[in-house]
C-alpha cells in the first residue's frame, strides 16, 4: 500500500517564504495534514540550520545568504519541533556526500553526519534516511568502500539508509551504476529523467524503498519538464514494477505559480491515482 508523502523544504514558497523558514515549514506541514492531502512527510535536514558551516554543495552563492540569514536548530530542537507530526523519512544533509568523498578529517565529519540523521530517523519513527552519498563532481571515488561502510552502520538503527541516484561526473557511469553498491535505494524521477535511465531501475526494483516525484505545480497539476517522460507516465512505470511503497512529492519551481487550493488539488490528484 503506497503512502504519500511530501518533501518538507519546497512547500513554504506557497506562503512566499523561505525554504529554510521551520515555523512556516510546520504550519504548511499542519495544514496539509488537515486538509488530507498527504499521509506524512519527508523532512529535510538543512545544511541552512547548522551553525558550524555553510553549505557545502552551494554553486551560486544562494545557499550561503541564506544559511547566514536562516535560524539555527541542533537536531534536538527538530525532534521537539516535529513531535507527534507523521515523518516517513528524513533527507540526510546534502553535505553528507562531499565529506564522505573528501580528506580523512571531512569523512570523519561525513560518517558523524550520517549516525546523526540515522538518529534523527530513528527518534521520528521514520522508516527511511535519504542520503546523497557522493560527491557529484568527484571523477573517481570508491564507492564499493562506501557501500560496504554504510552497511555496516546501518544495522544498529531501526532505519533503512537509502540511497539517492544523484548526478556523477564518474566517467563511463551514472547514477543507476552507482546505487548498485547499496542496499536500499531512493529513486529521484528528476534525475531519472536527466540521465534517461528510469526503466533501467526496474531491475533493482526491490530494493527501491522510496521514490521522490518531480514536478511543476500548472494550473494546479504537476508537470515534469524537460523529460522524456511525463509526469503519470513515470507513476504508470513504477506500478508496472509492483511498486507500493513510499511515494515523496518534491515540487520544483518554487510554487510561484500557484496558491494553497492548487497545491492540495495537486496533491489530492496523486492520492487518487494511488488508491
Amino acid at each position: 500500500m503506497f503512502n504519500l508523502a511530501i518533501s518538507s523544504a519546497p512547500t513554504t514558497a506557497i506562503m512566499r517564504t523561505p525554504y529554510y523558514d521551520l515555523q512556516t515549514t510546520l504550519t504548511v506541514m499542519k495544514s496539509l495534514l488537515k486538509d488530507r492531502a498527504v499521509d506524512g512527510f519527508e523532512v529535510q535536514h538543512l545544511a541552512e540550520w547548522s551553525k558550524e558551516h555553510p553549505p557545502r554543495d552551494d554553486v551560486t552563492g544562494d545557499r550561503r545568504i541564506a544559511w547566514e540569514k536562516s535560524l539555527k536548530y541542533t537536531t534536538e530542537d527538530l525532534l521537539s519541533h516535529l513531535e507527534g507530526l507523521p515523518v516517513f523519512s528524513v533527507h540526510a544533509n546534502r553535505d553528507v556526500g562531499i565529506l564522505l568523498c573528501g580528506n580523512s578529517q571531512d569523512q570523519k565529519k561525513g560518517k558523524e553526519m550520517v549516525e546523526q540523521s540515522l538518529v534523527l530517523a530513528e527518534t521520528l519513527q521514520a522508516g527511511v534516511c535519504v542520503f546523497h552519498l557522493w560527491d557529484t563532481w568527484k571523477r573517481n571515488l570508491d564507492m564499493a568502500a562506501l557501500g560496504k561502510w554504510l552497511g555496516e552502520v546501518t544495522p544498529s538503527f531501526a532505519v533503512k539508509a537509502s540511497v539517492e541516484n544523484v548526478p556523477t561526473h564518474i566517467e563511463s557511469t551514472t547514477p543507476r551504476g552507482l546505487v548498485e553498491h547499496f542496499e536500499w535505494i531512493t529513486l529521484d524521477m528528476r534525475w531519472a529523467a536527466k540521465y534517461n535511465e528510469l526503466k533501467a531501475f526496474e531491475s533493482v526494483r526491490d530494493r527501491i524503498i522510496n521514490v521522490h516525484l518531480r514536478g511543476t505545480l500548472e494550473n494546479a497539476a504537476w508537470v515534469l519538464n524537460n523529460s522524456p517522460f511525463g509526469f503519470w507516465e513515470a507513476l504508470d512505470t513504477i506500478e508496472s514494477w509492483g511498486y507500493s511503497g513510499l511515494v515523496t512529492m518534491e515540487p520544483e519551481g518554487g510554487l510561484s505559480s500557484g496558491n494553497w487550493e492548487d497545491l492540495v488539488t495537486a496533491m489530492l490528484s496523486i492520492r487518487k491515482y494511488l488508491e
